[in-house]
């Protein structure tokens, strides 16, 4: 017997088909598999007054909060995270959760799960989810009066690249305030690629910065495209974290 293996042609993920019940015909396929290009040209169409109310209001975030995911791109990140807490119990914050995707994977997994983001179209779309698959995991709109529980860990990823510089640093903080230890994504790049959607990242800039304070581990993917930073005050998951 022979299997094929891989999907056919215009193929969509299934989750998918959790947003297009709820966007009802809104729903666009063509942004199932949503490009850079598609984010730009939507953050430059003028229906957003600045970055904030894009990241808040655009639907290309939550059609790409699940893309990423679908398409494997985190798949080695959260290879490295199950490795190191294999045999532990764990709660884990998605801090940046978006539509959840990555929370929703963990959780599935076994997991404690909790989720924080912006109020946006996407958390909307992630509470929405839960109460379709009638789950009760804490979502928490991020702002200045929430206060939000500490975790054994946060994951942030695809965060960073959305945020100004200034921005980038209070997150790497307050990621490392909210969980023992962060693993976070960074993705090199010149925010000059995609403006008003991607924002330049200097990775090295923050590996120094973090490892300067924090225990910190980091491992290049994709080439040198994307890092890895595993970091915080309970870095004894990872044995060689300097």
């Amino acid at each position: 017997m022979t299997f094929h293996i891989g999907p056919p042609a215009n193929w969509i993920h299934p989750d998918f088909f959790e947003l297009q019940r709820y966007l009802g015909p809104e729903f666009n396929p063509g942004w199932c598999n949503a490009s850079d290009k598609k984010g730009k040209d939507d953050a430059n169409s003028g229906k957003y007054k600045n970055n904030d109310d894009f990241i808040r209001n655009s639907l290309v975030m939550t059609y790409q909060s699940i893309g990423l995911m679908t398409q494997g791109i985190h798949r080695p990140y959260l290879a490295k995270l199950i490795e190191c807490t294999a045999d532990m119990p764990c709660s884990i914050l998605d801090y940046g959760s978006g539509g959840g995707q990555v929370g929703l994977a963990l959780h599935t997994l076994g997991y404690r799960v909790s989720f924080a983001d912006l109020y946006s179209q996407s958390l909307m779309f992630l509470v929405w989810r839960l109460q379709e698959r009638k789950l009760d995991l804490p979502v928490f709109a991020i702002s200045d009066e929430m206060v939000i529980p500490h975790h054994d860990m946060v994951v942030c990823f695809d965060v960073i690249e959305h945020c100004d510089p200034d921005m980038q640093m209070t997150v790497i903080h307050k990621t490392a305030d909210l969980g023992s230890s962060v693993f976070m994504n960074l993705i090199r790049g010149s925010g000059d690629e995609i403006p008003g959607l991607h924002f330049e990242v200097n990775i090295d800039k923050i590996t120094d910065y973090v490892s300067a304070n924090w225990k910190c581990w980091w491992k290049d993917y994709y080439g040198d495209r994307q890092r890895l930073l595993i970091f915080g005050d309970g870095m004894d998951i990872i044995p060689n974290a300097q």
